[in-house]
Parts: structure tokens; C-alpha cells; sequence
């Protein structure tokens, strides 16, 4: 398998499908696994006609979690800076797939756990599989998050849950994630992917810059304080209502016709 094998990217219809394809090793996040990944995050950014982006997982896994083996020789070698640096560049990669402007929709496909948990975390939206279990297992093995499973908890998921999780490393059923908040719906296996599909055909027909703008605003929110996030949704407006998807929804609504956004 090439490094361009590890993560595979088809866009459809302005839809990014992104899946992770390890499934032998339950979609292992590997150094060669993340640095494809960052490849495809960049390649979906700068897509011209992707409005949403899918990200899910190949066989019975959506990610099991960082791929461990990866750092063993460096441990052996006393080169503990470049266990910590590589740990550090998957938390990059998992930022900049966070950052994209697309709404960035989850399919969990099978078990998710720490580096699988924390990749869900930095998605706008989770449709899970019925069944499909979810956690974080760092402690389990006497490791800490490094992709943000600490602070993207906490934000997501109510504080006491996410302190379980994170002091546990217990895993849980997502309709426990769908009652928490965190999973916006449980779907049966066989039609998770046709869920999917509808939603994200339903983003991917509004104006994708509007969506950037709130996406930017939305995201930012729980860090600021009220006046800022107001002033932050103020100053997307006041840029927003010189684009011409703004003029088009206007003149669609006041013509009672479905708008045509281009993203300009």
C-alpha cells in the first residue's frame, strides 16, 4: 500500500469524502496515515467545489487510535523529543482538519478510540452507527492525549462525562454520545453512509460562504465572551452582505425561487 492508499479522497457532487484506509490495523493513525491526511486537508481547501467534507473509515473501525509502533524504536533510542514531535504533528493535522471552512461531518463507521475519538472531536457534526463504541483509552495504556482529546472533551461533552472518559479510558455506546450531545444521530449501520449522504446533500446546497462565515463564528464562540462573539458575527456580516450568494438569497427570497449560490 503507497502513502496515497492510507487516505483515500473522492469528491462528488461538491461533497469530499475522505476515508481512512488502514482497516487491517482499524484505521490506525500512523505518521504515514497523518502526513496523507494533512496532504488530502490541504487538497480539499483548496477544491474549488467542495461545500462539505466526510470523513469516515474503511472495514470494521473508524479509528482505533494513534498507531503506537509508530515510536517504539525512538523509546528504545532515548529520543523522547521525537516521540513528542510526532505526537505533535498529528495534533497539527488534527487542527487544520478542524479549521477547514467546510462543515466537516463524521460517518462512524466501528469503534473509535483515543486518536479516533479525538478526530471525531475536531468534526462539526457525528451521524454514528448504531452500536459503534467510542472513548478515549489513553490512560488505559498510561498515555496522555496529544490530539486535544484533554481540551476538545471538555467543550464537546459535558465536564464530568468528559473527566470520565479521559480518568477511565472506558469505552461507550453511541446513542450514550447522542444523549451527551456529542453524536447528533444514531443511524443503522446499513444506512449510516445514506444518511450521510443526505445531510451532506443538504448542506452542499447553501451558499458556502455563508457557511464558512458561521462555521468561523460558531466555532469561535465558546472561547469569547458575548460582545466578542456578537462583534465576531457583526464583522462576518459586514463582510458576507457584499458577496453575491447574499444578493442572490435576498433577491430568491423576495422572487419566492430557490437560490443558486456560487460562492462568490
Amino acid at each position: 500500500m503507497t502513502n496515497t492508499d492510507l487516505v483515500l479522497l473522492d469528491v462528488r457532487d461538491s461533497i469530499a469524502w475522505v476515508t481512512l484506509n488502514r482497516p487491517q490495523q482499524l484505521n490506525a493513525l500512523s505518521q504515514a496515515l497523518m502526513q496523507r491526511l494533512l496532504e488530502v486537508i490541504d487538497a480539499v481547501e483548496k477544491h474549488p467545489d467542495v461545500r462539505v467534507v466526510v470523513v469516515t473509515g474503511a472495514g470494521r473501525a473508524f479509528s482505533a487510535g494513534g498507531d503506537l509502533s509508530d515510536f517504539q524504536d525512538h523509546l528504545d533510542a532515548g529520543r523522547y523529543g521525537a516521540v513528542a514531535n510526532g505526537i505533535a504533528f498529528g495534533s497539527l493535522v488534527l487542527s487544520r482538519l478542524e479549521r477547514l471552512p467546510q462543515p466537516v461531518i463524521a460517518a462512524v463507521n466501528g469503534v473509535a478510540v483515543a486518536g479516533g475519538l479525538e478526530l471525531i472531536l475536531c468534526c462539526d457534526l457525528v451521524i454514528a452507527a448504531e452500536g459503534v463504541k467510542i472513548g478515549d483509552g489513553h490512560l488505559k495504556y498510561g498515555i496522555l492525549p496529544g490530539g486535544g482529546g484533554a481540551v476538545r472533551s471538555v467543550r464537546r461533552l459535558p465536564p464530568a462525562v468528559a473527566k470520565q472518559l479521559l480518568f477511565t479510558g472506558g469505552l461507550e455506546r453511541a446513542e450514550r454520545f447522542e444523549a451527551w450531545g456529542l453524536v447528533n444521530r444514531v443511524v443503522p449501520a446499513d444506512h449510516l453512509l445514506s444518511s450521510v449522504q443526505e445531510l451532506a446533500n443538504q448542506i452542499s446546497k447553501l451558499s458556502p460562504l455563508a457557511l464558512g462565515h458561521v462555521k468561523r463564528v460558531a466555532s469561535a464562540a465558546s472561547e469569547l465572551s458575548t460582545e466578542q462573539g456578537l462583534a465576531l458575527e457583526q464583522e462576518a456580516l459586514a463582510e458576507y452582505v457584499r458577496s453575491h450568494d447574499f444578493r442572490e438569497g435576498i433577491a430568491a427570497f423576495a422572487q419566492k425561487r430557490t437560490p443558486t449560490f456560487t460562492g462568490e
